[in-house]
């Protein structure tokens, strides 16, 4: 099947066909929807980060004319259910928790009542009239506080703020600091961060004439979003649900056994998931705690009446970033208003909102201890990572699985022999902790952070270092400490090596010297790592046992319309990557069609297959690409066949090309696709075929479970001219090279790496979410989180290495890469600038003023 991906489009530089659309102004986002009859809504929302709610007096509000209803805390959590963590890991405190505060506030900005209006303004209006009583609580705003048995839990009924600890050890590690002749320690810090797309969350609730609810979410997973609605939604209380099951054995037997036909007798309430009840019970047979957490997300489905189960449409989305992945909840207390009052609803976040209590993320520390050898060898590791996962749960993936990924990835591309990892979590008053591009991006930049201190420790060459320290081709396919598999195709070293040539890394010294005798300050940095795109098989089910066979494999849905042309339903969400044209690309070539001729369709749950997974993780590429290319491969056998009776032809001898059949060698001979779909169509009505819907000719499902998988890998290297009278950073030179395999399309591929990298060059010289020991946020308008232009981004330079798989449509992914290695490059380049002065970079966060404190030109701040 090599043959077959090796086409005409898959490969090409095809300008991006969305484009034509998006950069007209036509596209159509949350903030376009417009319905009937539709009020808007604003939040009352808590001004202390901890305090218990004494009162809410509603009377001034209500008055106003104008407004529809107010809905506290109180009155939501009577017409729904909360949500609930996914996973259940041991000595994890996960705590359910309501779309409203009811009786305490955990961050500034806390949603305590909802207000529904005529209007966006009228509905704020009244939400500043809404009188709440608070009774004040010490505020838990650093990892100190959190640790300081003085001060209130967040969550009373967990035992402090401490909400996850757990320790693992890989190889002997004892053996491997006994062997060490040194031990080289340092504690690193990552600073918070906001994902800040352009587009803000937002959501419609449209109920139609019947009472119907239709969710248009700016969401980056719509199934996932509907199944997290109809839990919450549901009037059967979830936990009742689970409850009884356990209390009768066979009724919770029955239930299982007939998960098929259950699902079979209803396809609009869940779409293809035939085979999720049975997987599920594969995963509980060995760990009866799971029964619990994915019984009682998937009866929210089961047991939802028809009236109550949310259509989702998702539209065109500006940006995410992660930010949208996670099931906020605002989004489940407009739901509940919406169905309340049978009215549709429209609530947009301000950037106010976003940037106080909106998707926050990173706010790590590690410290950790290398066992090494005079060599540069690194023999073994010990590291402790703390992490502030803010004050509520993530849904459905939040801070307990990105500890977990961090430690899987924390070895890299590198060979150890030992490795502790210790991980502890911690409550705050700080908003959810959710993805960000590269959510486990912390290891790179830890790890990559440590060679440079070493190298440094040991007087050894940055470059010696690693290439000592490296995975190489020869020792593949081997396994990473921690479990998952590095692959023949798992190219680290190539790319270290050919950054290292591009660099000129040997003469890099005395280039600096003569720059510093000029009275320059430059300073070369250089970061090596591997991204998950989306991973070897199983890579997930090391970190999260069964979570592969939970989520299931990539559908697709390949359609020949009656009209000849092709349609791919797809469960992923763009929002800047690109989908309509590179699924375009693989359909196209498969069946021999031009690339405008396929039309990809996302993003609505009433046509969409089903999966929980949306657009994330690097996985888009890998996963629906291949899915596309093995349904498309599919339909065009399909196609042959209908094509070779109508032409009275063996199908091996029916050739497609430029959206025309013919018989190889005579062009003459031939049918349009138009024609084979109107047999279809008649032999449909006769049972001969798979036929769907009443304007589809041939319908094709195919899942795709990532074939080998595999990881993407890259070096990059960062160039710097660093200013002592100003503290300002300049990148005169930054370049990138990267193995993503073979692409679909490498001027995205390029897009993706060059916006990942300014993200990192925002993360370092510019944006951070600060809040003072008071717990109050310090950086709620971009006069303080300050975005990179432009103007602050370096030219790029990508080059590119393609390692080829031997297996057709096993595509890599390469989103996240950008921004996991240009912290690590570009605050290597900055010590490397400044090292003759001593100085040792342990934070991430490098503004002017640090850069002059670092330097020892101004004396450092104590606050």
């Amino acid at each position: 099947m090599r043959e077959q991906i090796m086409g005409r489009f898959v490969g090409a530089r095809v300008r991006r066909v969305e484009d034509h659309r998006l950069l007209r102004g036509r596209g159509r986002y949350v903030d376009d929807v417009v319905v009937p009859d539709m009020a808007h809504a604003a939040f009352v929302r808590s001004p202390w980060p901890h305090a218990l709610i004494r009162g809410i007096d509603t009377t001034r509000a209500a008055a106003l004319p104008g407004v529809y209803a107010i809905l506290t805390g109180r009155d939501i959590a009577a017409i729904t259910n909360p949500l609930l963590g996914m996973f259940a890991f041991p000595g994890l405190y996960d705590p359910w928790h309501w779309a409203l505060a009811v009786d305490r506030v955990r961050l500034v900005g806390d949603p305590v009542a909802i207000v529904i209006a005529t209007s966006r303004a009228l509905a704020e209006d009244a939400a500043e009239l809404v009188d709440v009583e608070y009774e004040e609580l010490q505020p838990i705003a650093t990892v100190a506080h959190a640790h300081d048995p003085g001060r209130p839990a967040i969550w009373p009924k967990a035992n402090g703020n401490v909400v996850y600890a757990a320790s693992e050890s890989f190889g002997d590690i004892e053996a491997a600091f006994a062997g060490a002749d040194r031990v080289i320690s340092e504690t690193f810090r990552q600073h918070r961060h906001a994902n800040q797309p352009m587009e803000t969350r937002g959501t419609v609730a449209e109920i139609d004439a019947d009472g119907n609810l239709t969710l248009h979410a700016a969401h980056q997973a719509a199934h996932a979003f509907k199944w997290a609605m109809a839990m919450c939604l549901a009037r059967q209380p979830v936990w009742t649900s689970v409850r009884d099951l356990f209390r009768q054995r066979e009724q919770t037997k029955a239930i299982f056994a007939g998960a098929r036909d259950f699902l079979r007798a209803n396809p609009t309430v869940i779409q293809d998931t035939r085979q999720l009840m049975p997987i599920m019970l594969r995963q509980i047979a060995n760990d009866p705690m799971r029964m619990v957490h994915l019984s009682r997300m998937f009866l929210g489905l089961m047991a939802t009446p028809k009236e109550r189960l949310p259509r989702v449409v998702t539209g065109d989305i500006g940006g995410a970033f992660g930010a949208k992945t996670t099931v906020l909840r605002e989004d489940i207390a407009l739901g509940a208003a919406a169905l309340r009052l049978g009215r549709s609803i429209k609530w947009i976040e301000d950037r106010n909102e976003h940037l106080v209590l909106g998707a926050q993320a990173r706010d790590e520390q590690v410290a950790v201890e290398a066992a090494v050898r005079n060599d540069g060898t690194v023999r073994g590791l010990r590291a402790k990572l703390t992490m502030d996962g803010g004050a509520y749960p993530g849904f459905p993936f939040g801070a307990p699985m990105f500890c977990r990924i961090i430690q899987a990835m924390f070895p890299g591309p590198y060979r150890f022999d030992a490795m502790q990892f210790d991980i502890e979590l911690v409550a705050s008053n700080k908003p959810t902790y959710v993805a960000y591009r590269g959510p486990w991006a912390v290891e790179t930049w830890v790890r990559e952070r440590l060679f440079d201190v070493i190298a440094r420790e040991l007087g050894l060459s940055r470059a010696q270092i690693r290439l000592r320290n490296i995975v190489g081709p020869d020792a593949l396919p081997t396994k990473m400490l921690t479990g998952p598999v590095l692959d023949v195709r798992m190219s680290a070293k190539a790319t270290l090596e050919k950054a290292l040539e591009i660099a000129d890394f040997e003469h890099w010294a005395e280039e600096q010297a003569v720059a510093r005798a000029q009275g320059r300050r430059l300073g070369l940095g250089i970061a090596t790592y591997i991204e998950a795109a989306p991973g070897p098989p199983g890579y997930m089910d090391v970190i999260l046992p069964g979570f592969s066979a939970f989520t299931g494999g990539e559908p697709i849905h390949a359609v020949l319309e009656a009209d000849g042309s092709v349609t791919v339903h797809t469960r992923q969400i763009p929002h800047g990557q690109g989908h309509e044209t590179t699924l375009a690309q693989v359909a196209a070539d498969e069946l021999g069609v031009p690339v405008q001729a396929v039309r990809v369709r996302y993003g609505d749950t009433n046509f969409t297959p089903f999966g929980i997974m949306g657009t994330g993780g690097s996985r888009s590429a890998a996963m629906a690409g291949g899915a596309v290319g093995v349904a498309a491969h599919t339909l065009r056998e399909h196609i042959v066949d209908i094509a070779a009776d109508l032409l009275e032809a063996s199908p091996a001898d029916i050739v497609i090309e430029d959206g025309e059949i013919h018989v190889a060698g005579v062009p003459a001979m031939s049918r349009t696709f138009q024609e084979v779909a109107q047999e279809a169509i008649r032999r449909g009505s006769m049972g001969n075929t798979d036929r769907l819907g009443r304007n589809e000719a041939i319908r094709v499902h195919r899942d795709w479970n990532g074939g080998e998988g595999g990881w993407a890998q890259s070096t990059h290297v960062c160039w710097v001219d660093v200013d002592l009278e100003t503290g300002q950073v300049k990148i005169p030179r930054y370049a990138v090279v990267e193995d993503c395999g073979e692409m679909i399309n490498p001027a995205i591929v390029e897009g993706q790496i060059r916006g990942g990298v300014a993200q990192g060059v925002g993360a370092v010289f510019y944006e951070k979410t600060t809040y003072g020991e008071d717990g109050q946020p310090r950086s709620g308008t971009f006069m303080d989180y300050l975005i990179p232009t432009t103007m602050e981004i370096p030219e790029i330079e990508i080059h590119h290495i393609e390692t080829p798989s031997d297996i057709a449509y096993n595509y890599r992914g390469v989103g996240e890469g950008g921004m996991i290695g240009a912290p690590a490059a570009i605050t290597n380049a900055v010590e490397d600038a400044l090292a003759d002065l001593g100085v040792r970079i342990t934070e991430q966060h490098l503004p002017p003023t640090r850069i002059l404190e670092l330097a020892g030109v101004i004396p450092e701040r104590t606050d």
